[in-house]
C-alpha cells in the first residue's frame, strides 16, 4: 500500500512551507531513514527522512510552497504499480503545480574540469537505489567539512553514518571535488545561499562549490563576499544599494505577515522599567572568569533568560495562551530569544529554562545562535516557546516596543546598560542601569498583573545571586 509524503509541520505558528528540494528523484527508489525533502520554511531549513521504504512519487516541484500537512507526495511499496495520474481526493499544495526541470548532466567527481579529490575506498553503507545510509545531521556536517560520505564507515543502526563518524579535514578521509559551472542552469546551490548571494550581489556561477557534487554552501558565499571588495566595503552603505527594489519573499515575506497579523489580533500594549545592573555587571565578570576555562561567557540576556523564566512561573497568566473562549496556562516554560539574520529573524527556544542553571542557559543560548546564524537549526529548537526575549541593547537601543510571537502572552525587550546617577543618603553615586521593555496582550491580563511580573524581573536582576539558586 502507498504512503503519503506530508509537508512536516515546524511549530505551532507555521502555515507555509517550501519543498526546497527533492533529495530522491521521481520514480527511484529510497529506504527508510534514507534524506527525502529539504523543507524550508520561515524560520528554519531542515532535512526530512523518508519514513518507509519503496520507490517516491513525486506530486509537487521543487520549489512549491505548500501548506503543513499536505501531501507532497507518495512512497509506494516493492511490486506496487505506480500510477500516471495523481491519486484522487489528495488535496496538491498548488494549483499551478510546477514541473521540474531535467538535471543537466553533472560531471562526475573524477572528470570534473580542475577536480582534485583524494583517493579513499568506498565503506560506507548503502540503502536501495545506491544511496549513502547516513543521518540529517551527519550530512550536514560532512557538507561542512567537505569530506565524503563513501569514504565514512557508519556505526549506527545498519551501518548508518552518525555525526560522531564524520572526521575533520584533512585525516585521510576523501575530500568532495569541487565542481565549477560555466552556465547559471548548472549552478547547484543550497536555498539559503542561493538568497544571501542574490541579497549580496554575487553571482553563483563565480563560485566553487564544496558542498556535495560541487553544491554551493551559504559558507562559500560568505567566503566569496568576504574575498570581494564589495560596495558595502567601499561606501560603509549596508544592503542593496538606493533606488533598487527588494523582492519580498520567503523569511522576510512571513515575518511581514506575522507581525501584521499579530497587531491585528491582539491587544498589545508595552510598558518599561529602569533596573540597577551594578551587582549583576559584577557577577556577570565573576563568572566570565570562573567559567572561562570551560569556554563558557554568559552574557546579560542569559541573566534575563533566567529571571524571565523565575517570575514567570511566580506569574503564571503571563506564560499563557488565549484561545476562543479560555485562557490555558501552562506548565512548562520554554523561553525564546530572538536572534538576527542577514535575511530576517528566528526565534529558538530555551526549553525548560526554570529548570537549567545559568551555566547551562548560557551554553544552550550560544549554541542556538551559532546555529541560527549557521542554518542549522532543528525542528526540536524552533517550535514550543511560551515567551520570548529580544535583545536590541547590544546596538545602544534604550527603549523599543516589540511585537508579541503568537500565540505567546508576552515578549521582554532588552536595552542597553548606560550610566545614570543614584543616592545614597545625600550622595549622589554612578548607576549602571537598563531598561526593560514588556509587551503583553491586555486580554490576558491587566496593566497591574503585567506591571507586578516585570517588577519581578527587576529584582531578581537586582539581587542577581538569587539566579544561582
Amino acid at each position: 500500500m502507498a504512503n503519503e509524503i506530508y509537508l512536516t509541520r515546524v511549530g505551532m505558528t507555521m502555515t507555509e512551507g517550501v519543498v526546497a528540494e527533492w533529495f530522491v528523484a521521481d520514480g527511484d527508489p529510497v529506504a527508510k531513514g534514507e534524506l527525502l525533502y529539504r523543507l524550508e520554511t520561515e524560520k528554519v531549513e531542515l532535512d526530512v527522512d523518508a519514513d518507509d521504504s519503496g520507490t517516491v512519487k513525486h506530486l509537487v516541484g521543487a520549489g512549491t510552497t505548500c501548506e503543513p500537512g499536505d501531501v507532497v507526495g507518495w512512497i509506494y511499496a516493492a511490486g506496487e504499480e505506480i500510477p500516471d495520474a495523481l491519486p484522487t481526493g489528495e488535496k496538491l499544495a498548488s494549483d499551478d503545480m510546477p514541473v521540474p526541470e531535467p538535471s543537466p548532466g553533472a560531471q562526475t567527481p573524477s572528470t570534473a574540469v580542475g577536480a582534485t579529490t583524494t583517493s579513499s575506498v568506498d565503506v560506507a553503507t548503502r540503502g536501495l537505489g545506491g544511496r549513502v545510509l547516513a543521518s540529517p545531521a551527519a550530512r550536514k556536517l560532512a557538507e561542512a567539512r567537505g569530506i565524503a560520505l563513501t569514504s565514512i564507515k557508519g556505526s549506527g543502526p545498519g551501518g548508518r553514518i552518525v555525526k560522531m563518524d564524520v572526521p575533520e579535514p584533512g585525516d585521510g578521509t576523501a575530500i568532495l571535488p569541487a565542481v565549477s559551472s560555466t552556465t547559471e542552469k548548472r549552478v547547484k546551490a543550497s536555498p539559503v545561499a542561493k538568497r544571501l548571494a542574490q541579497q549580496l550581489g554575487i553571482d553563483l556561477a563565480s563560485i566553487i562549490g564544496t558542498g556535495p557534487n560541487g553544491r554551493i554552501t551559504k559558507a562559500d558565499v560568505e567566503a566569496a563576499a568576504a574575498d570581494s571588495t564589495s560596495a558595502t566595503s567601499r561606501t560603509g552603505v549596508e544592503g542593496p544599494a538606493a533606488g533598487t527594489t527588494m523582492a519580498v519573499r520567503g523569511m522576510r515575506k512571513t515575518i511581514a505577515k506575522n507581525m501584521y497579523r499579530s497587531l491585528q489580533s491582539t491587544a498589545q500594549l508595552t510598558m518599561d522599567m529602569d533596573v540597577r545592573m551594578d551587582d549583576a555587571v559584577k557577577l556577570r565578570a565573576q563568572l566570565i572568569s570562573e567559567w572561562e576555562v570551560e569556554g563558557v561567557r554568559p552574557s546579560y540576556t542569559d541573566l534575563v533568560v533566567k529571571a524571565v523564566a523565575k517570575a514567570l512561573a511566580l506569574h503564571p497568566r503571563m506564560n499563557s495562551v488565549m484561545g476562543e473562549n479560555e485562557i490555558s496556562l501552562l506548565e512548562e516554560i520554554h523561553v525564546g530569544i530572538a536572534v538576527a539574520l542577514d535575511e530576517g529573524l528566528v526565534v529558538p527556544v530555551i526549553r525548560e529554562a526554570l529548570r537549567c542553571d545559568l551555566k547551562s542557559i548560557a551554553v544552550e543560548a550560544s549554541r542556538l545562535a551559532k546555529a541560527a546564524r549557521g542554518g542549522s537549526l532543528g525542528m526540536d529548537d524552533m517550535h514550543g516557546g511560551t515567551f520570548t526575549v529580544s535583545t536590541l541593547g547590544m546596538l545602544g537601543v534604550d527603549s523599543f516596543t516589540p511585537i508579541l510571537n503568537p500565540p505567546q502572552t508576552g515578549i521582554l525587550g532588552v536595552n542597553r546598560i548606560a550610566e545614570g546617577v543614584g543616592w545614597e543618603g545625600d550622595r549622589p553615586v554612578k548607576r549602571s542601569v537598563m531598561r526593560l521593555s514588556l509587551t503583553w496582550d491586555h486580554r490576558v491580563l491587566d496593566g497591574e498583573p503585567a506591571a507586578r511580573f516585570l517588577a519581578t524581573v527587576r529584582d531578581l536582576l537586582e539581587a542577581p545571586y538569587r539566579l544561582l539558586l
